[in-house]
């Protein structure tokens, strides 16, 4: 399950979703979390925005079965939630000045393993890792 909210890791959050779909042999869900209280307009364009980035991720993978879907919440709990019967969910590395944690909430409680992905910013990466752009380190719960 690729879990996109709005912290400027959706892309690299749904290549490596697809990824690791093609990777298992299974298909990716994309769920995207919304704060809720948007205008219609707003949540418009956003449900566009998702779709782009998960088709230009699926792109280059041919019968890769997907799904998307858009809920409105606190994104970490949400994902959470909607992961149960998951194999893996895939979300975004938290930045270090994040004021709400996706990524450490979704480790500490999804009842699956849990992918984080590192964006652009490659002060991110773990010590020890490839120090590659989009690079996916995977942390378990």
């Amino acid at each position: 399950m690729a879990g996109l909210v709005n912290d400027g890791m959706a892309t690299f959050v749904a290549d490596a979703a697809v990824r690791e779909a093609v990777h298992r042999g299974s298909r990716v869900r994309f769920v995207q979390v919304l704060p809720t209280g948007l205008s219609a307009e707003d949540r418009s364009e956003m449900d566009v925005a998702m779709f782009g980035v998960a088709l230009r991720a699926l792109h280059q993978q041919r019968r890769v079965p997907c799904t998307f879907e858009t809920v409105e919440g606190a994104a970490g709990r949400t994902l959470v939630e909607r992961s149960q019967g998951a194999a893996v969910l895939v979300v975004g590395r938290d930045a270090p000045e994040v004021v709400e944690p996706v990524g450490k909430y979704c480790q500490e409680h999804a009842g699956c393993d849990v992918l984080t992905v590192a964006g652009p910013d490659l002060s991110l990466q773990p010590a020890g890792q490839t120090n590659r752009v989009g690079a996916a380190a995977p942390d378990t719960a």
